[in-house]
């Protein structure tokens, strides 16, 4: 097995495992995701290509340190994803998924149906989506607004009026949320 073997654009509708539903990922679920997302040395696309090459992140975690190597992985990387959680990292996950539970945010992996399948295209697609509000076919006609972490007051300004007048036009206004210009938008 080759989970380090996806193209530019490969399609993982093929991948999708999760039926359609408007609610959240339960949370032993999206803990296997926060966990595999924890992980030193773990980006986004490792995570995409193991889930990929193991169906579901507790496959992954649940692999052992052979089955890892036989899959692709180096020495290091299955040694780290077999390592259990210390506990600094045990307590960041679990105030994430308070605060998930809190924010009442839906929280969508790359192999749910209700991921957008445009942005399951791309080269690198998040493995999982934060989604606050409502996320709906309406939503195809979006628009990413992504920028410097320290911005200029003028900055936020702009991209707050810029980001209100392409809501209020009917556009769905996406970003990561980070600090400044993101967190504007």
């Amino acid at each position: 097995m080759q989970p380090f073997s996806r193209t530019v654009g490969e399609d993982l509708s093929a991948e999708v495992v999760n039926p359609p539903s408007r609610q959240s990922m339960t949370s032993p679920v999206l803990e296997s995701w926060l966990r595999l997302c924890s992980i030193e040395g773990v980006g986004d696309l490792t995570v995409l290509r193991l889930v990929r090459a193991w169906h579901s992140p507790d496959a992954v975690l649940r692999a052992s340190r052979d089955e890892l190597i036989q899959s692709g992985c180096s020495q290091q990387l299955a040694d780290a994803i077999r390592r259990r959680p210390d506990s600094s990292t045990r307590r960041n996950l679990h105030r994430e998924l308070k605060a998930i539970e809190r924010e009442h945010v839906d929280v969508r992996s790359v192999l749910d149906q209700t991921y957008p399948a445009r942005l399951r295209m791309i080269a690198d697609p998040p493995p999982l989506l934060y989604i606050t509000g409502t996320l709906t076919e309406q939503d195809e006609l979006a628009v990413a607004i992504v920028g410097a972490r320290r911005a200029t007051a003028a900055g936020r300004a702009m991209t707050e009026e810029l980001s209100r007048d392409l809501a209020g036009a009917g556009m769905t206004v996406v970003s990561g949320l980070a600090r400044g210009v993101d967190a504007a938008a």
